[in-house]
This record gives structure tokens, sequence and C-alpha cells, in this order.
């Protein structure tokens, strides 16, 4: 099952953000031309401009919510999650079923009064149908254009003594530390070890717990690969090849594995932390 709770690309630069739009925005015509779902076979005046018009119901909703998306984006620490993106598809469809429903009472059908339930009806009728279709390839296009982002940690804004506590499923299970003594936590079915500095060295403590729930406890843990969170701020190389990439940090010889996805972030905050 997939963790809601996993980190994703996210298409944080408007530029892509518009190509976005513009590319749904032309394939919408081009479905409603070619399928008339509307029973648009019988001829009306400019009838493949007024069905262009189409693609602004696509374009201008994706346009106004992404600054809302880049708000919350920020707000996440510059982190974009599988639950972020499903509430944005469906929140964001539910905006251009409106504007197509209004596009076509007051242009294509030229009524003057609506209810609720001719609102639901088109929607089931005639938004719906689309799903299968401009879902997928949104979601293709977002994922193309996104990119993971690794922020750099301000030293300024760090609380040198501020105190996490992680909790396991049992009530037992709870450790508190320094949030910066996270060093990394590694999931074994269903459990997940948690390790942390101390006077003494690097010490473990196991928790009956989700890695996806851990990682909520720990402000600092970035997700590196399917079983593994990382403090960045222990990053000390990159290694390895195209086939098979891992980490080193600097508080243990460990070495952990990383995913591809996440390899040109980290080597992009390498190198800005070397400049």
């Amino acid at each position: 099952m997939i963790s809601l709770n996993k980190t994703i690309a996210y298409t944080k630069n408007w530029k892509h953000t518009f190509w976005t739009a513009l590319l749904l925005g032309v394939l919408l015509p081009l479905l409603l031309i070619t399928l008339e779902p509307f029973d648009n076979s019988n001829s009306f005046s400019y009838k493949y401009v007024i069905l262009s018009g189409y693609a602004l119901c696509i374009t201008i909703p994706i346009l106004l919510v992404h600054p809302i998306e880049n708000y919350f984006y920020k707000s996440q620490t510059k982190r974009w999650f599988i639950l972020n993106e499903v509430f944005y598809i469906i929140s964001t469809l539910f905006i251009i079923f409106l504007f197509a429903f209004f596009y076509h009472f007051f242009i294509i059908s030229g009524r003057t009064s609506f209810t609720f339930d001719l609102i639901w009806g088109f929607i089931k009728s005639f938004g719906f149908p689309f799903i299968p279709i401009i879902v997928p390839f949104w979601l293709y296009l977002r994922s193309k254009y996104g990119l993971i982002e690794v922020p750099m940690y301000d030293e300024k804004n760090i609380e040198k003594n501020k105190t996490i506590t992680i909790n396991g499923n049992n009530k037992s299970e709870t450790l508190k530390i320094f949030e910066s003594d996270f060093v990394f936590a590694k999931a074994q079915q269903n459990y997940v070890d948690v390790y942390y500095k101390t006077e003494i060295g690097i010490q473990q403590k196991t928790f009956r717990n989700t890695l996806s729930n851990i990682m909520k406890q720990l402000p600092k843990a970035w997700q590196v690969h399917r079983s593994y969170l990382v403090n960045l701020d222990y990053l000390k190389s990159l290694e390895g090849n195209a086939r098979k990439r891992f980490i080193r940090i600097s508080a243990t010889e460990e070495t952990i594995p990383i995913s591809q996805v996440y390899y040109e972030a980290l080597h992009k905050r390498l190198s800005n932390s070397s400049q």
C-alpha cells in the first residue's frame, strides 16, 4: 500500500505550471471537438472557436490555485506529499468543473438561471467522463516538470536546544531528544529503528510504528529511500553510480541507500553548500 505521506516531486516553477495548464487546455477542446459530448454535431456559428474557449476553463483554475499550493509547499519546509497531490487534484478539478459549467451554461446554452442540481448533473454527465483522460496526463506533466527540493538550513533560525518527543504505537515507546540529535531512522517491517546522538555516541531505539508516522514527529527528517529517514545536517557525501547510489553521514559509518528521485536534489544541496 502506498503511503500518502511519501514525499514526491512538486512543480513549483510558474513557467512549468503555465505549460502544464496550456497543454491540458489544448487537450480539452480537442476532446470536445472529437467526442462531441454535448451533442455538438449540429452546426452553429463559430462552433470550433466557442469550443476552444473551454481551454480557459482549465488554464485559469490551474494558474489561480498555483499560489495557494506554493504556500502549502513552503509551509511544509518545501516538501510535497502524495496526500497533498491528491487533495490538489480533487480540489482543482472541482474548480475546473465549475468554470466549465458556467461557460457551458452561459456561452454554449445561452441560459440565464441555474440551480445546484444543474451543476451536479453537469459534473456527473460531462465532468467525470473526462477524468480518466485528463488526470493521468495532468499527473504525468506534474511529475515531468516537478522536482524534489532539499532546502539549505539557516543556522540563524535553528533553535539549538529544541526538544522533540518520538512515540511508538505502544505507550512505553517514548523517546525525548534534542531535534538536532536525530541522525537517521530505518524501517524494518512494522518497526522503525531511530538512531540519535548522545554524549556516549550513537544510540538506537526501536518503535513499533510506520516510517511515515515517525517522519511526522521529526521535523528534520527527510526520506531518501522507502526505508530510510535522514537528518540532512549530517549529510557528508553522495557516492555510488547510476545503478546503485548511497549517502554517508558524518555521525556514523553506515551507508544509507538513496532512491534515484532524491539524488539530484541532494546533489544540488551539496553543491550549494560548498560554494
